[in-house]
């Protein structure tokens, strides 16, 4: 069976039994942390999971210390579950999936913001708050920097994205310069 297949059912089914337990939050909130720890180091975590010789109690062990501190019981469960089926190298993807229903159910937009310099939070918050009122949806922002902007920044609103950068308008200038030659 296809990967994204696998990994979806077993994300709708994670999401229905904690909607029916009322855990849905949580579950998303532990899921998060268990892709930004996981996610940097993906390849030496998988290979741990497909090495036999680790018994699935370690392998339980290994993703519910990943997921973090507070890993609500029925994700516990879960996460036996799916070892127990030796779909636990899926993990990864059963966490994206569940995210990604989580915020359609929810209508939640991930938005990433990158200025030039630190952003102040006044201005961090304007940007959010012009995204959910356009959208009308809750927006989940991540910030990074990036010197190369100069100035200004650039928003990406799930797959599209706004240059309000320097380092954009200076681009979009020599483009013009370009076609006028």
């Amino acid at each position: 069976m296809n990967d994204g297949k696998i990994s979806v059912r077993y994300a709708r089914a994670l999401y229905n039994l904690a909607c029916e337990n009322r855990c849905e939050d949580t579950v998303y909130e532990a899921l998060r942390n268990f892709t930004v720890s996981v996610g940097q180091n993906f390849a030496q975590f998988d290979a741990v999971l497909a090495n036999p010789i680790i018994s699935d109690e370690d392998k339980v062990g290994l993703i519910n210390a990943a997921i973090g501190e507070s890993v609500p019981d029925c994700l516990k469960g879960f996460v036996k579950f799916v070892v127990e089926q030796g779909r636990e190298s899926k993990m990864y993807l059963i966490a994206l999936k569940y995210q990604e229903k989580y915020r359609t159910d929810k209508n939640i937009l991930l938005t990433h913001v990158t200025t030039a310099t630190e952003l102040p939070a006044e201005t961090l918050e304007k940007i959010k708050t012009y995204v959910e009122k356009i959208f009308h949806a809750t927006v989940e922002t991540t910030v990074s920097i990036d010197p190369k902007l100069i100035g200004g920044y650039t928003l990406d609103i799930e797959n599209n994205r706004m240059d309000a950068s320097v380092a954009g308008q200076l681009n979009r200038v020599k483009e013009e310069l370009k076609r006028e030659q």
